[in-house]
Order: C-alpha cells, then sequence, then structure tokens
C-alpha cells in the first residue's frame, strides 16, 4: 500500500486530525508523491459536488463537500516549498471556520524548518487585503505566533489582529503594537468599541505596571495625530491619549508637537492640544505666535476665539500678529469678526504700524464695524 492510500482515506473522511497525523510520519518520496495526487483529489470532489462552491450550507461549510480542512492539512505537509503551500492553503474553495481547523494545520506546519516556517508567514501575511480577511489572515497570525518569526511589515496584518482583541500574553503584542501608531486601517479597525474597548482598558494599566512604555504610547498618539486623517480614525488614539493622563512634566516635553497639532488636526485634536499646552507652562516666544496664529485661523469659532484672546493678553509683542488678526475679520463666525476688530479698535496705537494689513482685512468685515475700523485707523471707508 503507497504512503497515498491512507491519506486519501482520511481526505475522504473528512479526518484532519487523522491526516495531520500520516502526514508528519511521511518520508521525503513520500511526500513527493502525496503532493503529485493532492490537485486531482481536490478535482474530484469538485466535480463530485459542484453545487457546493460558496454554498455555506453544506457539510463542514466550505465550498468543497466539507473536505476542505483535511485537503488543507495534506497540503501544508506534503507540498514541498512555501509557495506552493501559501497557495494551497489560501485556496477560496476551502474556506471555512479556522477556529475549527487551524490546529492540525499548525502542528503540521510547524514541524518544517524555522527559516520554511518564517518563509511562508510572509507569503501568507501578503496575501491579507483587509481587516476582516477571513481566509489568509487567521492562519499568518497563528503561525506566526507558533514560530516566533517577526511579524512582516504590512498594514492589513495590523488591522487583521486588532480584530483578534489580543492580550498582554499575545506573542505578537510586543512587535504589532507600535504599529498601530502608524499602519493604514487600524483607526478604522479600532472604530469599533468591541475591538477598542478591550485595548483601551489595557494599556493605561500596562503602561503603569511598566509592562509597556508609558512614553511611547503617548509619543505614538502624537504621532498618529501629526499623521492627521479622519477624526472618527483618530478617535482610539484621542481616547487612549485622554486615559493616559499626561503629567505637565510630559506635556512640557511635547510642547513642541502639540502646538504643531494646532493648525490642521481635526477638531477634537486641536483642543486636546490645546489642554496640553495649557498644563505645559509658557511657551517659547516663537510658540507662542504659532500657536496664536493657528488657532485664530482655525474654522472653530470657539477654538478662533481662545486665539484672540491669546493675541490681546500677548500685546504689545503680538503685534507680529496683525495678518492673522485681519484674517480673522473674514472669519465665517460674526462672533469672531465681532471680537477681531474690537481687538483692532481698542489697541490701535499697537496696531498703528501695521494699519495698511489692518485695513485692507477690514475689508471682510460687515460694513458697519468697517466703517470703524477705517475711521480709527484715518481712511475713509468705501465699500467700492
Amino acid at each position: 500500500m503507497t504512503a497515498w492510500i491512507p491519506i486519501r482515506h482520511r481526505i475522504i473522511a473528512r479526518d484532519p486530525h487523522g491526516v495531520a497525523g500520516l502526514v508528519l510520519a511521511l518520508s521525503p518520496e513520500d511526500r513527493t508523491e502525496v503532493a503529485r495526487h493532492l490537485p486531482a483529489l481536490r478535482d474530484e470532489l469538485n466535480e463530485a459536488d459542484p453545487d457546493a462552491w460558496g454554498d455555506e450550507d453544506n457539510e463542514g461549510g466550505d465550498g468543497i463537500g466539507g473536505h476542505g480542512a483535511a485537503l488543507r492539512v495534506a497540503g501544508a505537509g506534503a507540498l514541498p516549498g512555501p509557495a506552493a503551500v501559501a497557495a494551497w492553503l489560501t485556496r477560496r474553495e476551502f474556506v471555512a471556520h479556522w477556529s475549527e481547523e487551524m490546529a492540525p494545520v499548525i502542528r503540521v506546519l510547524t514541524a518544517r524548518p524555522a527559516a520554511w516556517q518564517a518563509d511562508l508567514a510572509t507569503r501568507l501575511t501578503r496575501k491579507i487585503g483587509r481587516a476582516d480577511d477571513r481566509n489568509a489572515a487567521p492562519l499568518a497570525l497563528a503561525l506566526l505566533r507558533a514560530c516566533g518569526a517577526p511579524p512582516p511589515e504590512h498594514d492589513p496584518l495590523v488591522a487583521a489582529w486588532l480584530r483578534t482583541r489580543p492580550s498582554l500574553d499575545d506573542p505578537l503584542f510586543a512587535p504589532l503594537l507600535p504599529r498601530i501608531f502608524e499602519a493604514e486601517g487600524a483607526g478604522r479597525a479600532l472604530r469599533s468599541d468591541r475591538v477598542a474597548g478591550p485595548l483601551l482598558a489595557l494599556l493605561p494599566q500596562a503602561s503603569a505596571n511598566g509592562r509597556v512604555s508609558r512614553a511611547a504610547l503617548l509619543d505614538g498618539c502624537l504621532g498618529r495625530f501629526l499623521r492627521g486623517g479622519a477624526e472618527i480614525d483618530l478617535r482610539f488614539f484621542i481616547r487612549l491619549h485622554q486615559a493616559l493622563a499626561p503629567t505637565p512634566e510630559e506635556a512640557a516635553e511635547r510642547r513642541r508637537a502639540y502646538v504643531g497639532l494646532l493648525p490642521g488636526g481635526p477638531p477634537a485634536v486641536a483642543a486636546l492640544a490645546l489642554n496640553q499646552l495649557a498644563q505645559a507652562g509658557p511657551l517659547e516666544p516663537d510658540q507662542a505666535v504659532e500657536a496664536t496664529a493657528a488657532l485664530i485661523f482655525r474654522p472653530e469659532a470657539r477654538l478662533a476665539l481662545e486665539g484672540l484672546r491669546r493675541l490681546e493678553r500677548g500685546l504689545p509683542h503680538g503685534v507680529d500678529l496683525a495678518p492673522a488678526l485681519a484674517a480673522a475679520f473674514g472669519h465665517a463666525s460674526y462672533e469672531v469678526q465681532g471680537r477681531a476688530a474690537r481687538i483692532a479698535l481698542r489697541h490701535a496705537e499697537v496696531f498703528a504700524s501695521t494699519a495698511a494689513v489692518i485695513l485692507e482685512g477690514a475689508a471682510l468685515l460687515p460694513a458697519a464695524l468697517a466703517v470703524r475700523v477705517h475711521s480709527t485707523y484715518g481712511k475713509p471707508y468705501s465699500d467700492q
């Protein structure tokens, strides 16, 4: 009896664990024989049940009459190279419930040489196209956990890993956690409270007991904010930053980064940065000018008004913010326009040297305010 016959019987019987025991005992010559027969058996089983493909009601839940799990195990143990095995394991007609099938496949794969396993893990990882991938992603993650190879740089892998709701004892926690702040799609995966909630509860505790660097988490959040994106995709990182509650000393160390978030970040990020700057202590003069101008140019009235309050508190040293003040004359909020006009009128002596800038901007004010500004700065108003 050849090596193939008992393996064929176990595949037909839908017995992946039995197949695993048999292929692990194969000699190199026997593996070659089994690998040669597998494609023909796959085609035979497909033809025997042509309506099963894509039908989740068929026995086993795959597209090949429930034989996919056993076929996967046979290919994992018999096919020679990582490329062939990766292609075989991710065939669409084999898709089923990995939670039930993973153990015998991993048992067979981890009997291969370490470098071979790492190569296969990389190939499987590259096949992940989206966070909710149900074919390559579960197997790639399970193999990476089992073989200990460094996870390849691949953004969808990070998003898929997040969906598994990892814990601190996950072997992939240390290498993949830093990537959540950089990977495209990580923020989208973390929109779900089911995904974000456990991690959000875990990380502050882990940083408190030294399992995760607090500085790395804070800097990771800031780096993610500076890269920009939709506020909904930054929500987890905003919540994490709030949960970490930076101390005044930590805020002061990151003062430059917080100032950099004021011009273009989403409203919630800009508000977060503003709150941290309030804790960080006095800004350097150039930073103060940069922060004030950034706030004044914000479209949100609340932030623009805060910028105008800062401008007025900084006078007369803030006279170089005249262009920002003039720009506020054209703000969409009438309250901002009015506040900017009152500052220009109240501190006309301070802004006298920049009268041309103030008067040019006054054209953006409502007529009643523009007349007052022109009168104060000694030039008749004309709406033409």
